[in-house]
């Protein structure tokens, strides 16, 4: 069974990485409802690993009812997963029964309904996490609603948060946890003046893909930065090129050649930033991006498009790491005119491509299965890179300290007292 994977990063109202919403498809399946979770549950995540798909984070998984009754959730360790039931769940006592056996064992629940008003109100008690989606509400009903949950001693976790703002509005409702967007404001976008150390990668850049420019020349910039010139020297030699240090720019630049050494640029502009919280996640989409649009130009049969592939994908986000907009960051960098399209309006075959791993990203796969079409490749093939993509990724920044949150004190399964039960439950007492 092919099997598309993406996932979506969850913060807290600090701006610290909760978890990764692991979101699973059954390539060729136009209804998601025909796909059988329990399969898909086995094939990707047993099959491929909560390592590979959420690295050290917890992961948000879909179950369903059989898999609660049948115990197929605990499979998973507890501290690594949080188990999600998804859509309009009628009230099944069984599921009750199931959702405090895990509990009692240190899982965690989320529900994810279509409208929280209709979940049954004992799932609602037995519940960790409530997502809402902040985009399906009517912003007058958002507060009335926020206050019927906090009810319930959930943790509210709002979805399709668009910007800082929203999710500043949702934090004065009670909200703890957000997904779905960038963390950064539409009026954050009008920085013009950059740091000096990325104007002058900004400028390397532009000498490197300029074929009209020599290796003097790059040299003679780059002496200007003693530390860019150590750092893009060290990140080239932690690759080990066939186990040949390289002990000068120019001599980076004869062996590797240009489209190499500005691979390299492009990587220092994501990675110098923060590699915690939501900065972080963004350096790592980054990552991804340009990994899986590099790999992407072999599998749609233009290998020789990597290069500029891999420098749209993870310049894709690099407004949002630095604050400025896009069309500011691309006249500063000079780039070639189907780079600047791609980046700026989606257009011709790199754009093409950009857009097809941004909506493998975001898990809209129905535009998926149109966009593949558009680049030549198959939507499980995109499935497959996405996941060498990730790892690649991982392979390139330390492993963070991840926040992990431990879920609130107070609620216990049915029918125990909550003052201090023998058999107290670690997982959802809050440090």
């Amino acid at each position: 069974m092919e099997i598309l994977v993406a996932r979506q990063p969850v913060f807290d109202r600090h701006e610290r990485l909760f978890g990764y919403d692991v979101m699973l498809r059954r390539a060729g399946v136009a209804d998601p409802g025909d796909g059988c979770p329990e399969e898909l549950f086995v094939n990707a995540i047993l099959g491929l690993g909560l390592d590979r798909l959420a690295g050290g984070a917890r992961a948000f998984i879909t179950v369903d009812h059989a898999m609660l009754m049948e115990g197929s959730v605990q499979l998973l360790p507890a501290d690594r997963i949080v188990a999600q039931l998804v859509g309009e769940t009628a009230e099944d006592e069984r599921v009750i029964e199931s959702c405090d056996a895990l509990l009692w064992k240190g899982y965690r629940i989320a529900v994810a309904p279509n409208d929280p008003r209709r979940v049954p109100a004992r799932l609602l008690r037995a519940a960790d996490i409530v997502k809402v989606n902040i985009g399906a509400v009517e912003p007058g009903q958002l507060p009335d609603l926020a206050r019927w949950l906090r009810g319930f001693h959930v943790r509210m976790l709002a979805t399709n948060v668009r910007h800082r703002a929203e999710r500043d509005v949702c934090t004065e409702l009670g909200f703890e946890l957000f997904s779905g967007y960038r963390f950064s404001a539409p009026e954050t976008l009008s920085r013009q003046d950059l740091p000096v150390q990325h104007v002058l990668t900004f400028r390397v850049l532009k000498l490197v893909r300029d074929a009209t420019t020599s290796d003097v020349d790059v040299e003679n910039l780059l002496r200007r930065d003693v530390a860019l010139s150590y750092k893009l020297l060290r990140m080239v030699n932690s690759a080990a090129f066939g186990g040949r240090d390289i002990w000068s720019i120019g001599h980076a630049l004869r062996l590797l050649g240009r489209d190499q050494v500005g691979r390299w640029l492009a990587l220092l502009l994501v990675t110098e930033n923060s590699r915690e919280g939501v900065r972080g996640e963004l350096m790592q989409q980054a990552l991804v991006r340009g990994r899986l649009c590099e790999l992407l130009a072999a599998a749609s049969g233009i290998p020789r498009a990597a290069g500029s592939l891999f420098l749209v994908g993870i310049l894709s986000p690099l407004d949002q790491l630095l604050e400025a907009p896009m069309e500011s960051l691309v006249n500063q960098m000079e780039l070639a005119p189907d780079v600047r399209e791609a980046l700026l309006h989606r257009h011709d075959f790199f754009g093409a491509v950009l857009a097809l791993v941004e909506a493998y990203e975001m898990g809209w796969w129905d535009e998926v299965e149109g966009l593949a079409a558009n680049v030549g490749v198959e939507p499980h093939v995109v499935g497959a890179l996405y996941l060498d993509a990730l790892a690649w990724a991982t392979e390139q920044r330390p492993t963070p300290e991840y926040s992990v949150p431990v879920v609130r004190s107070g609620k216990t399964p049915r029918g125990m007292r909550t003052v201090a039960p023998a058999r107290s439950n670690p997982a959802r007492v809050r440090r």
